[in-house]
């Protein structure tokens, strides 16, 4: 019996293939294809049970299902999806990648596209019908490029619009009217006004009439939970942040920043307690950017919400990363709204160099905080920056009396860190919990380890991939 160590979960699903007489392909394994190509991909094992294990399929059995498979893949969907099957002994593999967003959504040609599937957790879920919306628009150039059902005339602000237009270089007296120019900055389409349009270039008031939940909301709460001891305080402190999108960034930034939590520290050139913010700027900054950036502006039932905590701050937006989670410090940046990227780093908002994410992990790393966090949950994307060190008091007092005269790198002290909490630590954990992403990177994590071992903080136990460190104090 072979068993697949990893349980199910939100890209593995197991399907058994037990049927009466002989091996049968679920009635419902379409909604898993789709489910998986409509959001981050994924893996079906077919002969493996709930339990992970095999079920015995035969030879025949197995050939018998490749032969279904190819006949459902070819002819059961509203597109042929990209599925590499390979066969074992006992089971098969279905490695089904995500969809390009102009590609999707994939749904059966039978049942239409009023149902959808979509992955959430370990199961498939019906899309609602604003996350269809939302889909469908991907496949003609995403949220920002539908229409609005309005006299873009009188929404629209000249000023804005000459302003962008000043600003990449083009003298917006060369244009006969407004249509020429909204059309010059792609913010018509089909002879009617985009909301990318409305929220780039359009009134203030009349962002919020057209459109519902394109702000950014921001709470204070005193507790590290939501729901504190004292339930009649939801929150300390509230404020919106309506308008267009510059406007929105630039007062959100102001704003919440001067709410970030600060420490003095001795100037030790001029002898005088200065305060700095806990969080580097540059962090939270990036984490707006990316959220106004990023959102789908397709699904309004939520705003941005901005919460800060005592040791935290969470940011959320509608529309899940179009990058896989385990991918955002190395692959390039997909945009979901070009056209607002493109607006936004023209006022040196944003860039195209996908430096958002790496930048935030990199500004935490500088200041030894902890690692940030980011999360896709049903929807939405949600970004954790931390105001507490990975190493404290303790940790630092420690590595202090076991290493005093020794140069290590932060990267080596927190691999030290780790060891004493946990144990060991292998060459993948160094990697993981220092970042340490880019190719190449496993070499310098083994050079790191090796320095550790020959100043005797560490020995080296185990061989090949059970290679493990432990202290030698």
């Amino acid at each position: 019996m072979v068993t697949i160590p990893t349980p199910e979960q939100s890209t593995i699903e197991f399907k058994s293939c037990l049927g009466k007489h002989s091996a049968t392909l679920p009635h419902n394994l379409w909604q898993s294809i789709s489910a998986f190509a409509n959001t981050h991909g994924g893996t079906i094992y077919l002969g493996i049970n709930d339990e992970g294990h095999t079920v015995g399929l035969s030879r025949t059995d197995l050939d018998k299902l490749q032969k279904d498979l190819s006949t459902q893949i070819n002819n059961f969907f509203n597109r042929k999806p990209q599925v590499t099957i390979t066969c074992k002994d006992q089971y098969l593999i279905l490695h089904i990648p995500e969809l390009e967003l102009h590609q999707k959504p994939l749904y059966s040609r039978k049942v239409g596209p009023k149902t959808i599937y979509l992955r959430q957790g370990a199961t498939n879920v019906l899309a609602t019908e604003e996350e269809q919306r939302s889909l469908f628009a991907g496949s003609s150039g995403g949220g920002e490029n539908q229409p609005i059902a309005a006299d873009y005339t009188s929404i629209v602000d000249p000023v804005k619009i000459d302003r962008y237009l000043a600003q990449i270089g083009i003298d917006p007296t060369q244009f006969s009217n407004l249509t020429a120019k909204l059309t010059k900055v792609k913010a018509i389409r089909d002879q009617a006004l985009t909301i990318f349009g409305l929220i780039a270039f359009g009134h203030d008031h009349y962002i919020d009439f057209y459109l519902h939940n394109v702000y950014i909301d921001f709470k204070i709460f005193p507790s590290i939970h939501k729901v504190g001891q004292n339930l009649s305080l939801i929150y300390s402190e509230r404020q919106e942040f309506h308008g267009d999108v510059i406007k929105q960034f630039t007062q959100a930034f102001t704003y919440i920043t001067s709410r970030l939590p600060q420490q003095a520290i001795l100037n030790k050139s001029t002898g005088l307690r200065e305060s700095h913010y806990i969080l580097p700027t540059e962090a939270f900054r990036e984490a707006l950017a990316n959220a106004i950036a990023h959102r789908d502006y397709l699904l309004q039932s939520s705003c941005i919400n901005i919460d800060l905590y005592p040791d935290r701050i969470e940011l959320t937006n509608p529309g899940e990363s179009l990058v896989a989670i385990s991918d955002l410090t190395r692959s390039p940046s997909k945009a979901r709204n070009p056209n607002l990227i493109d607006f936004l780093r023209t006022y040196h908002i944003t860039d195209k160099t996908a430096r958002g994410i790496p930048t935030i992990y990199q500004a935490a790393h500088n200041h030894n905080l902890l690692a940030p966090r980011f999360e896709n949950i049903s929807g939405i994307f949600k970004a954790t920056l931390y105001f507490s060190s990975l190493l404290s008091a303790d940790d630092q007092a420690w590595l202090q009396q076991i290493a005093p005269n020794h140069d290590l790198k932060t990267t080596q002290q927190y691999a030290l860190i780790h060891t004493r909490k946990y144990g060991s630590i292998s060459n993948k954990e160094y990697c993981e919990i220092n970042h340490m992403n880019n190719r190449n990177d496993d070499k310098q994590a083994r050079r790191e380890l090796k320095k550790l071992t020959e100043l005797r903080l560490l020995i080296k136990t185990g061989t090949g991939p059970g290679t493990k460190y432990r202290l030698s104090i």
